[in-house]
């Protein structure tokens, strides 16, 4: 059994998933994080990240589709894919509250997100990385090392 976890999380703006992959022990691919120069920049780190078959990241995408998550879960041979969601009200306010100075868009992406969001790939909310089963983790995971 590959011991290759390579987890996309997908959602809105103000959802979670950068505290969710900082919480998984993973290595953590996040497209907000400084150290990418661009969009470029960071799609080449996720095709290496594909191509590498002991990889153990956490991947932060928005993947409001089926179609956009599943170009990301191909992009980066993702072994498993979650969305994290949350109410409107409670989304808009976890945004206001992070400070950033795209307050203004991060704001207004929210009902956008929403409004795009589908399941027709019956994806999976994210249950917590505590909340899976050591099955879904592979052998030898334990707790929080995922």
């Amino acid at each position: 059994m590959s011991d290759r976890r390579v987890v996309i999380l997908c959602g809105p703006p103000g959802a979670g998933k950068t505290t969710a992959a900082r919480a998984s022990g993973l290595e953590v691919f996040d497209r907000d994080d400084p150290q990418w120069s661009g969009e470029s920049d960071f799609r080449r780190a996720l095709a290496d990240l594909a191509r590498d078959p002991a990889a153990r990241a956490a991947v932060i995408r928005s993947g409001a589709t089926s179609s956009a998550r599943a170009k990301a879960a191909q992009l980066v041979n993702a072994t498993h894919v979650f969305v994290l969601l949350a109410d409107e009200a409670e989304l808009k306010r976890r945004v206001r509250a992070r400070g950033r100075a795209d307050l203004v868009t991060g704001i207004a992406s929210v009902p956008r997100w929403l409004a795009s969001f589908d399941r027709l790939d019956g994806v999976s909310d994210f249950p917590g990385w505590d909340s899976l089963a050591p099955t879904d983790l592979s052998v030898g995971v334990r707790s929080r090392e995922w």
